[in-house]
């Protein structure tokens, strides 16, 4: 299986839509790169793959890279409150990871620098969100191409209460379904119709 490989994705995403996502940069110390596309006020896709000039090792683009396909991986929400947000998923036994510090430089040459806050539960999956303080940096949702909108996010769980649970006790605006295995699903309206992302 090859690595996978920041342009094939913004290939086939301009395939399937219509609409090119536009080139974001490197993450240091993480191992990704991305291209990103809007999707209406406040709301931006990621196209993310393993950075080829960075060590893979124990991080997220090592994990990208040993994907058996490509898909959709996670979600985030914008916040000004990291430390609120620590508090609620303490109080919901979720494990957290940050507030950590990231930074990418665009094409252009602007410096954006923003702060992460993980979180991980091994009973819930990899559908629990992560949480974004953009801080002075411009949100890229206002440097993405237009085009394509979020109609709907849903998650997935063989037992949904504990995560509509947990995204309640965070006030995560995202419904959760009853399914066979945790996942998520996105479907966006887009030049060519509806295209249904879901996990790998």
């Amino acid at each position: 299986m090859g690595r996978p490989h920041l342009d094939d994705g913004v290939r086939r995403f301009e395939a399937l839509t219509g609409v090119a996502p536009v080139r974001g940069g490197p993450h240091p110390g993480f191992g990704t790169r991305n291209s990103l596309v809007g999707l209406g006020e406040g709301l931006y896709l990621e196209v993310i793959s393993p950075d080829p000039d960075q060590p893979l090792e124990g991080n997220r683009g090592g994990q990208i890279a040993a994907l058996p396909h490509s898909g959709l991986l996670t979600f985030a929400l914008r916040t000004a409150d990291l430390d609120g947000i620590r508090r609620a998923a303490e109080r919901l036994a979720l494990t957290c990871d940050g507030p950590v510090s990231m930074t990418r430089t665009r094409p252009d040459g602007v410096k954006l620098a923003w702060s992460v806050l993980c979180l991980a539960n091994p009973d819930l999956g990899d559908v629990l969100p992560f949480f974004i303080d953009w801080g002075a940096s411009p949100h890229p949702s206002t440097s993405t191409p237009p085009g394509c909108t979020l109609k709907s996010l849903v998650a997935f769980q063989p037992d949904p209460e504990p995560l509509a649970k947990a995204y309640r006790g965070m006030s995560v605006p995202v419904e959760v379904k009853r399914g066979e295995r945790p996942g998520l699903l996105a479907i966006l309206d887009t030049p060519r119709g509806e295209v249904i992302f879901v996990n790998p």
